[in-house]
């Protein structure tokens, strides 16, 4: 809720196959139709957290520290693999930031920091000609 996406868009996101059903499970930390109580497995809630933004710390307080140390693996790889996304990539739907991803498993890793670049000022430009506000882009950018 706090970074206003739905768990469906949540779970788009993640890297893993991962449903917002189940996620609305885990957030409300019960199942209605079994009325049992759910609790996230470690690796889940790892890939919950890289979505969301929660930090390992976080997890580490709410005593999930297996959680957290999947985190910071998941995160170091990622260091490791490629450079962080430009911010016009970043505000990108889930579908275009997973043909990025996609794209870039082909390109040497030494290359990647000019690519990503080369492709956000593509975006940008593609968002400027739709007349759609790169920060939104599902929302038309008011003129006049």
């Amino acid at each position: 809720m706090a970074k206003g996406i739905s768990p469906e868009i949540a779970a788009a996101r993640m890297r893993i196959k991962f449903s917002g059903s189940r996620w609305r499970q885990i957030e409300a930390g019960y199942r209605k139709d079994l009325r049992r109580e759910v609790v996230a497995r470690p690796e889940v809630l790892a890939h919950m957290a890289l979505v969301v933004g929660v930090s390992a710390e976080r997890l580490e307080k709410a005593d999930r520290a297996d959680a957290a140390g999947i985190l910071r693996e998941i995160q170091a790889q990622e260091a490791e693999v490629s450079p962080p996304l430009p911010e016009a990539l970043r505000a990108a739907p889930p579908h275009v930031r997973r043909m990025i991803e996609a794209a870039l498993e082909d390109v040497d890793p030494e290359d990647r920091a000019d690519v990503l670049r080369e492709m956000a000022a593509d975006y940008e430009a593609v968002m400027a000609r739709r007349g759609t506000n790169p920060d939104n882009p599902g929302r038309p950018r008011r003129v006049g």
